[in-house]
């Protein structure tokens, strides 16, 4: 055992046993000083030159320090983990209480955020799903059903600033319309796009002043929501020296009608109604429709 006083370093190496030489244990006494005796110890054996200055052996029990430093940052290392996991949770508690203090739907308590709730149910707070028979139908009196197409992605024709199409079709209606009256055709343009409020007119007060049935007037005008009009794709087209046969099928009997058959799929049009048709819609032989882009062709094939 080490003992350490001012000046002094004493090990014990047998606290029973006696010194055996007396006039060292004299002089050994006598450095001790003034230090109690019960705080002194024998000793078995001093070399007397060296006494006052002996150092420690290796033999005596003491716990390595380097232990007792991995002991203590393991400890400290435990301590931080729980004290950053307190604060990381707080952190989120905190965050969470915000987010759903900004949710509507949390507050309405309909699912919270996460991916809980359906896409359905997110879109309408109020729960009412939509459902497929909420939806027009796909087909009404024989008429397939259109979106109408945004205005401002419409352009008017160069000879008629009323009348407006999608780009594509403007730009091959007026090809041909030049090109047919470079040989003498007077080829024109009576409608292009038309509105849900342009057709409610064509189809209810038309119907009504005339007093038809619904199927009865189906046959020559779509309902509202159902034309292809409504696409900015679809042209109803004159013979302008021939105005009693507009929108007649004795538009047929025009030399407007006969260069459409001739050239127009050349420039990707079409006839909608041909006579040939298996529905129960009239014969049309003024409408026509561009197919000429993967918009238009997936509008009109659609399955």
């Amino acid at each position: 055992m080490l003992y350490t006083w001012p000046g002094v370093v004493i090990k014990s190496l047998n606290p029973v046993a006696s010194v055996s030489n007396p006039s060292t244990k004299d002089s050994f006494n006598a450095a001790l000083g003034d230090i109690p005796p019960a705080r002194r110890q024998s000793i078995e054996s001093v070399d007397p030159a060296i006494a006052p200055t002996v150092k420690p052996q290796a033999n005596r029990s003491k716990v390595p320090l380097g232990w007792l430093g991995l002991a203590g940052l393991g400890a400290g290392i435990i301590g931080l983990g729980f004290w950053q996991w307190d604060n990381v949770t707080q952190r989120a508690e905190g965050i969470k209480t915000a987010i759903t203090a900004s949710n509507p739907l949390e507050k309405l308590g309909i699912g919270k955020l996460g991916g809980d709730i359906s896409r359905e149910r997110a879109q309408n707070p109020q729960g009412e799903l939509a459902h497929a028979e909420d939806l027009p139908p796909e087909e009404l009196l024989n008429h397939r059903r259109y979106e109408e197409a945004d205005p401002e992605s419409l352009v008017a024709l160069h000879l008629n600033s009323q009348i407006k199409l999608k780009p594509a079709a403007q730009a091959k209606v007026n090809e041909m319309i030049d090109q047919a009256q470079a040989e003498g055709v007077q080829l024109g343009v009576i409608s292009g796009f038309r509105t849900l409020e342009d057709q409610n007119y064509l189809f209810f007060e038309v119907k009504a002043e005339r007093g038809e049935t619904s199927r009865t007037r189906a046959e020559v005008s779509a309902p509202p929501g159902y034309s292809e009009h409504h696409t900015g794709y679809a042209v109803d087209f004159i013979d302008k020296s021939r105005p009693e046969t507009d929108i007649e099928e004795s538009f047929a009997t025009t030399a407007a009608y006969r260069w459409l058959v001739q050239n127009a799929a050349f420039y990707d049009f079409e006839m909608s109604f041909p006579k040939s048709d298996d529905s129960q819609l009239s014969y049309e032989p003024w409408h026509w429709r561009y197919v000429g882009d993967q918009e238009s062709l997936e509008i009109f094939y659609r399955e």
